[in-house]
């Protein structure tokens, strides 16, 4: 066997045990299938490492016991199993990444200083921050706005933006009495965001804190976006 394919049969036994049957020359392996087949050892699973497939003919059908290599080696490797399979994995093989889509304000989002004082809704909006002790600073400072319609329909919404002044996240947070969720913030990875990076001088004392409204009431700090520090931002 060349080198990849006793990388392969290896990699197979040590996620899988033994195998029951091995005929190199079509690259067809059994198993005892780790679903059905441990205690009565027939070795229903089967692996073809050159066309990177697997298929138990015993459980196939009801426990969706087939499929693509990779899937195999994901539901019951490990971490060093998934790494050293990634080497070998088919490009057609590999799991597309989700093309990432831009993340963009809520349609109906609007700044306190480009609206109507004398609008109920600005008056709802603004009168929870005043109760928060938010001041008229802060809220331009922070581009802090709301919406009145749409998604985000009852939300305060305060941005972040990243060192080049893109968007990168955004907090919204209801300002209604009794709200069915208090916050509908849009999916991120909150452990790569330094949350309104822009605004940080790194060359001075950095204030860590947990959440965004705690943030704008310190100069200079930033918020963790949960109880824990992410690695990213205890690096940076």
């Amino acid at each position: 066997m060349s080198d990849e394919k006793e990388i392969l049969v290896e990699l197979l036994r040590e996620i899988l045990g033994d195998e029951k049957k091995h005929y190199e020359h079509r690259g067809q392996i059994s198993f005892n299938c780790p679903l059905c087949d441990e205690d009565r050892n027939k070795g229903n699973l089967e692996v073809n490492y050159l066309q990177h497939v697997y298929k138990c003919w015993s459980c196939s059908e009801t426990n969706g016991m087939h499929g693509p290599l990779g899937k195999l080696i994901d539901n019951y490797g490990n971490k060093k199993h998934k790494k050293v399979y990634k080497l070998f994995q088919p490009e057609d093989l590999k799991p597309k990444e989700k093309p990432k889509q831009k993340l963009r304000l809520p349609e109906s989002f609007v700044l306190f200083k480009d609206s109507n004082p004398i609008y109920p809704v600005y008056k709802q909006a603004y009168n929870y921050l005043k109760n928060r002790g938010i001041t008229d600073e802060i809220i331009e400072r922070y581009s802090i706005g709301f919406c009145d319609k749409g998604s985000h329909a009852g939300r305060i919404i305060v941005p972040s933006y990243d060192e080049n002044k893109r968007l990168n996240y955004f907090i919204a947070r209801s300002y209604l009495d009794k709200p069915k969720m208090k916050y509908k913030n849009p999916e991120a990875q909150k452990e790569t965001i330094i949350f309104n990076e822009h605004l940080i001088d790194w060359n001075e004392t950095i204030y860590i804190v947990e959440g965004a409204f705690d943030s704008i009431f310190l100069p200079n700090s930033i918020p963790m976006l949960g109880k824990f520090m992410s690695e990213y931002l205890f690096k940076k």
